[in-house]
């Protein structure tokens, strides 16, 4: 009965969560100008969730689920899609070559959707301790500024899922196979990267095993993270003639040399970006709470937020911190344990920043990256 009422509350969360944002995506563009057209959109565009939502990343997951990482490959933007990892556009691309019928906006928002079900679902009823604690987790996630993008052509619904994923199996000691999951979610986005500290940490510092199975352990977890990480390499090499292909891309980006920190350098060089210094805050509040929570949590998740908060510092500006937050399932956690002025306090800010973000997403303001 627990459990139901656990998932019941997870589901409540999704779904009363997604008509709000259904509600401000119609009234963004019915009452605000678009940058790209200089008008208001219409009453019938305003309803069409395709013309709202479909935008910015949305449309280079829609080029390679429809045509693929080779389409102009002559051009500039045919080779700028390399940027974007596959993981995300191929599942699509799969599901559209069964069903090539559909269009590519519905079938990646329900899969997008599905993906974020799914992953609430395991938190209800794996992640969170107890039952009593749901409704607040669910508050802190449904609520997060970037929560928007769990149910568009975006790849975080399913970034959150690989994470959720890969947390649970460590939990379960099967760290082999959170290793293989950890490593499909940094083919899915580069943030990825920093998942495999979960299940590596946990195997290595496991006190119920021996230390030469957990060193064996740790080894095939390592070895499990490398495969998918290997066939990603394996195909850009082969399709775009380079295995890090990728990374020589972000040049397309105004991203030529990516390093930690870049992000920080770019509010001195561009001060009057309004844009950083928002994405900026946002970055340093979840530092904060990362410093403020570290001790209670295990050291593989420690490492998995802070390498997601390190590897967000890459590019020239704060672009899109907001996003990268949604999926670090430990700060949840912990900010739902906290006091109700702290947990309320974030809450709060969330709100403010991601009906901004959100006006500004299907606006077509730049603001919102």
């Amino acid at each position: 009965m627990a459990a139901r009422s656990g998932t019941l509350t997870a589901l409540g969360w999704f779904v009363a969560s997604r008509l709000v944002i259904v509600a401000l995506g119609i009234i963004g563009v019915a009452t605000f100008i678009d940058q790209h057209t200089g008008t208001v959109a219409s009453a019938a565009s305003a309803f069409n969730l395709e013309a709202v939502w479909n935008k910015w990343d949305a449309e280079w997951y829609q080029r390679i689920a429809t045509h693929g990482y080779t389409y102009e490959a002559d051009t500039i933007r045919g080779q700028a899609a390399a940027a974007y990892f596959p993981l995300y556009p191929l599942t699509v691309r799969l599901i559209l070559s069964l069903a090539p019928s559909l269009s590519f906006f519905w079938v990646a928002t329900i899969f997008s959707n599905l993906a974020t079900m799914a992953a609430l679902w395991l938190v209800a009823r794996e992640v969170i301790d107890r039952d009593d604690q749901i409704g607040r987790v669910m508050a802190v996630m449904m609520t997060s500024a970037g929560s928007f993008y769990l149910s568009i052509p975006y790849t975080e619904g399913l970034f959150l899922l690989l994470v959720v994923g890969t947390i649970v199996l460590t939990r379960r000691r099967q760290y082999e196979a959170a290793g293989l999951i950890a490593g499909l979610a940094a083919t899915t986005r580069v943030h990825g990267l920093a998942l495999v500290a979960i299940p590596v940490f946990a195997c290595w510092l496991d006190a119920t095993a021996a230390s030469r199975t957990r060193w064996m352990r740790t080894g095939l977890t390592l070895a499990a993270f490398a495969i998918p990480v290997a066939v990603f390499l394996a195909y850009e090499a082969r399709v775009l003639g380079s295995p890090f292909a990728f990374l020589a891309r972000q040049e397309m980006w105004n991203n030529p040399s990516p390093y930690p920190f870049q992000a920080v350098m770019g509010l001195i060089e561009f001060p009057r970006r309004v844009s950083g210094w928002i994405h900026g805050a946002t970055w340093v509040l979840y530092v904060a709470l990362l410093v403020r929570y570290w001790r209670r949590l295990p050291i593989g998740e420690v490492l998995f937020c802070a390498g997601v908060l390190l590897i967000s510092t890459q590019q020239e500006s704060f672009q899109g911190i907001y996003r990268y937050m949604v999926p670090l399932i430990p700060l949840t956690l912990a900010i739902a344990r906290d006091r109700d002025e702290v947990r309320h306090g974030v809450i709060a800010l969330n709100l403010i920043l991601g009906v901004l973000m959100l006006l500004a997403f299907v606006t077509n303001n730049r603001l919102t990256v």
